[in-house]
């Protein structure tokens, strides 16, 4: 189980990475990419468990599902945040009148989010999470189910 927890967490932060490219080319619709990061970090979970033929019980399979789908929120918020760096010092290299009003370094984490982190943005960023989360334990526990067994209901004698 601890080496699908270390894959688990390389294909969450695969996955946190191109929801964040999808995310910062504002072609993502509201709801829709951390529905789709979910599933397709629940799939991909359970083929690892498959691959990696780990036995344990669904219940650990899920709960691991939720972890490893706040690792992925937590690395998709990280990679747009490098993002916003990157833009930061392409903005002041691009444009001198940007360079005279804007500092050198771009805000750390703690001003990004001081000046981010409006009540509305939080709801977003609460209800992307939740999404996210529901959606990979929900596919985890509809893909990891056993396959219904083919058994014959008794003949009477």
């Amino acid at each position: 189980m601890f080496i699908w927890y270390g894959v688990g967490a390389v294909a969450a932060i695969v996955i946190a990475w191109l929801a964040a490219l999808v995310h910062a080319s504002w072609h993502a619709p509201f709801g829709l990419v951390p529905l789709a990061v979910g599933i397709a970090l629940g799939f991909v979970l359970v083929k690892i468990a498959a691959t990696l033929r780990v036995e344990d019980s669904r219940r650990k399979l899920i709960v691991g599902a939720i972890l490893l789908a706040v690792v992925a929120v937590l690395a998709e918020h990280a990679w747009l945040y490098l993002d916003f760096r990157r833009q930061w010092q392409a903005a002041r290299e691009r444009s001198p009148q940007v360079a005279i009003f804007r500092p050198e370094f771009p805000w750390s984490l703690p001003e990004f989010l001081e000046n981010e982190a409006t009540p509305q943005q939080v709801a977003v960023w609460c209800i992307d999470a939740a999404l996210i989360i529901v959606s990979a334990a929900t596919t985890v526990a509809v893909l990891s189910r056993p396959p219904a067994s083919s058994h014959q209901p008794p003949t009477s004698s």
